[in-house]
């Protein structure tokens, strides 16, 4: 291709930044993604085997998750609580989810158990969450699922 000399050629360049920012994005989100997700599992704690148990079909992503290891150390989004930060969620949760006309709490919390933990433990949460100034009646324990039991299955 002849060019006269004296014209001034454009030269379009592509701007790689907004690119490159978006992918900066996209890879930020997933691993905040897979971090969330991973923060309700719990390593030490063995789920008891409860054979009655029936998996939870539809469960509420944005519902409280409460591990509990064999020591009796509380955990919350991953990270160890006290029994007062525990207190305080519970209350926040119930206050966030209250129904006006009952005055109780229409969300699940899922109390997920060590099998070896003392009920005290466990107690003591279900105690928190019958008060009045909390409200919250419903409550699910995390069991083995199914498919971990012995046997393949619970067969």
């Amino acid at each position: 291709m002849h060019i006269e000399s004296g014209k001034k050629v454009k030269v379009s360049e592509l701007n790689m930044t907004p690119m490159i920012d978006v992918v900066f994005l996209l890879i930020t989100f997933f691993m905040l993604v897979s971090e969330i997700t991973r923060q309700d599992e719990i390593e030490d704690i063995r789920l008891p085997d409860v054979q009655a148990s029936k998996p939870d079909d539809n469960p509420d992503p944005n519902r409280l998750v409460i591990n509990i290891t064999n020591d009796g150390t509380y955990y919350i989004g991953g990270s160890p609580r006290s029994d007062k930060w525990l207190y305080d969620a519970l209350a926040v949760e119930a206050r966030v989810s209250r129904d006006l006309k009952t005055n109780v709490s229409d969300r699940v919390v899922l109390i997920k158990a060590d099998h070896r933990v003392p009920f005290k433990y466990i107690r003591k949460i279900i105690g928190w969450c019958v008060q009045r100034e909390i409200g919250i009646w419903r409550l699910a324990f995390g069991t083995l699922p199914y498919e971990a039991r012995e046997g393949g299955g619970g067969n």
